[in-house]
């Protein structure tokens, strides 16, 4: 099958005239946040992409639904999600079929010949990093050195790109792909590290202790002083509670109150993010110090759960079956019903009741033991959360990087000789850094070399954040490098914003990399939006005036995510766009 090496464009135009004043002829009214009338916006328009979920290739009836829309929409590409969560949905000799699949349905040989029929270009979107399918012939199942490890032993259904296996495993995964069906490109999706607190696997490790000075085992901080990124809702003004840690910004982190017959820790930062290996430590030493031989329980409380999640139950759940403790979880209303021997575990439960507070006083002063983590800042004008906290009110959030201290020597809190020295910690995290950094771009570099040797026309195009520092520092993602090298023909920040002003920023913050990249990068824009946490259509004068405000910037086209959510009016104002522009 032949592979396109140019996208087909509804027309061929050599240049591109846009001019903002033509809004109210695809609208009948002028959108009051476009840019200036009059404003003309030259661009060397080629690039009209969206993105297309699995759900969308389950069967023919579902394709051809798909590139009816696509049609619709005035696309001439179309990048669709060929491996999630660990598997493909096309049948693949490396892994299984996508569940969801129609039996006996190849998606890929179904689709391609009937999208290049409409001049349609199809790029293999490939979620790379996080494969979540957790069954028995999961990859990491298979491969179980395959996930990340955190600092405290914790693991991921993450790939670890540092793994030469795993980054032959994702090119031979793309070029299969490319050689089978012919797929006109390959698009990196999650090509990244979850997080800056990953990597501590004994391979990483090892090649990491290889080309550098200190043991990187020392960045897990299993002790104290520990040095790392804590968020926090702090409870602060210790009046009865004994402070056996301390942030450096002089907020407690760690404290112990006994009211009555029993005591109350509180961790006082989020630490189911588990930065650090000494909150790991702390919470198990505090376990086995209150361990009468009852039952670890977690508090469920609906409250607290729909106005924030449950998701840091869940974390907790897992954290304790790490240890071993086999929790129950417990809802407000049974607290009255534990024994004394028990220990409770409330995660981020930020909202309680004077109810619940009362029925957590009374377990405690009876022998029980509770742990907070995160506590209830919401909740500290309530006598009983005083006085069993040993805490008398709330501090101000805070999310940044941090030395933890022992405030002073106590069996729960494991601390060292090491001397606090932040200057010390920072250039040793920034080599961490640096080598994670260049284990994303080796991926990135051999399997896009591996493809243009044997397939030079094919398109390598990657989606990242548009936040540049959470994307350098966060995720690892040296995408100056990617751009310099060739390693990627196309770079698409995602620009998912609910407000027009929230893409101006965007826009501006990019612009110093836009001048110098501009033939390179293209900016993903979202169709709905989820201020609520529901997704709702934008109106399809906004999803226009973004466009153009993208076009302006004389980029070689736009990114839509994705068409599942995009309504008919917009995609048929979309299309408007290309079958109303002036031609020069």
């Amino acid at each position: 099958m032949p592979i396109l090496s140019t996208f087909l464009p509804l027309r061929t135009i050599p240049r591109l005239v846009f001019t903002f004043s033509m809004i109210p002829i695809l609208l009948g009214s002028i959108v009051s946040c476009a840019p200036q009338v009059g404003e003309i916006a030259h661009a060397q328009t080629s690039w009209h992409g969206i993105w297309v979920q699995a759900k969308s290739l389950v069967s023919p009836e579902a394709i051809d639904e798909m590139l009816s829309r696509a049609e619709k929409g005035g696309f001439n590409a179309i990048f669709v999600n060929v491996f999630l969560q660990g598997q493909t949905v096309y049948p693949s000799r490396l892994v299984r079929q996508y569940a969801k699949i129609q039996k006996g349905f190849d998606p890929l040989a179904y689709l391609l010949p009937r999208a290049h029929e409409r001049g349609l270009e199809v790029h293999a979107w490939y979620v790379v990093g996080w494969v979540e399918d957790q069954s028995e012939e999961a990859l990491l199942s298979r491969y179980p050195d395959w996930g990340l490890v955190g600092p405290d032993g914790e693991t991921s259904r993450w790939l670890n790109f540092a793994r030469p296996e795993v980054r032959q495993f994702i090119g031979d995964l793309m070029l299969e792909a490319i050689e089978t069906y012919g797929v006109d490109g390959i698009h990196f999706d999650y090509t990244r590290y979850p997080g800056d607190k990953w990597g501590f696997d004994p391979y990483t490790i090892e090649q990491f202790n290889r080309s550098h000075t200190f043991d990187l085992n020392e960045l897990r901080y299993a002790d104290l002083p520990a040095y790392g990124k804590f968020e926090s809702n702090p409870l602060a003004i210790p009046t009865t509670a004994q402070v056996l840690a301390r942030f450096e910004n002089g907020y407690p982190a760690v404290t112990l109150n006994t009211f009555g017959k029993g005591q109350v820790l509180v961790l006082n930062w989020n630490a189911t993010e588990r930065t650090v290996a000494a909150g790991n430590e702390i919470l198990q030493r505090a376990l086995r110090s209150f361990d009468r031989g009852g039952r670890v329980y977690v508090l469920f409380s609906r409250a607290n759960a729909a106005k924030y999640g449950d998701e840091n139950e869940q974390l907790v759940y897992d954290w304790l079956n790490s240890l071993g403790w086999a929790p129950l979880e417990v809802g407000e209303y049974g607290i009255s019903e534990l024994s004394e021997q028990s220990v409770l575990v409330l995660p981020n439960v930020y909202l309680i009741s004077e109810g619940v507070a009362q029925s957590l006083a009374n377990f405690v002063s009876k022998g029980g033991h509770v742990i907070f983590i995160d506590g209830p800042t919401k909740s500290m004008k309530l006598g009983q959360l005083q006085a069993i906290t040993g805490m008398q009110s709330r501090g101000s959030h805070f999310e940044e990087y941090l030395i933890m201290l022992p405030a002073e020597p106590h069996p729960l809190i494991p601390a060292s000789s090491r001397q606090p020295n932040l200057s010390e910690y920072q250039a040793r995290r920034e080599e961490w850094n640096t080598f994670r950094r260049q284990i994303v771009s080796t991926l990135i570099e051999e399997v896009s070399r591996r493809i243009k040797t044997t397939h030079p026309n094919v398109k390598v195009t990657i989606t990242i954040t548009s936040n540049q520092d959470d994307a350098h520092n966060r995720f690892m993602q040296d995408w100056q490098t990617w751009l310099q090298n060739d390693d990627v023909d196309y770079l698409i920040p995602r620009g998912y914003v609910d407000r027009i002003e929230e893409l101006s920023a965007i826009l501006e913050a990019w612009q110093p990399a836009i001048r110098e990249y501009h033939a390179k990068i293209l900016f993903g824009l979202r169709t709905y939006l989820d201020e609520s946490g529901e997704k709702t259509p934008k109106p399809a004068s906004q999803v226009l005036t973004e466009i153009h405000m993208t076009l302006a910037k004389s980029l070689p086209g736009y990114m839509i995510f994705d068409l599942e959510n995009a309504s008919d009016e917009q995609l048929t104002a979309i299309k408007n766009i290309m079958l109303t522009t002036e031609m020069p």
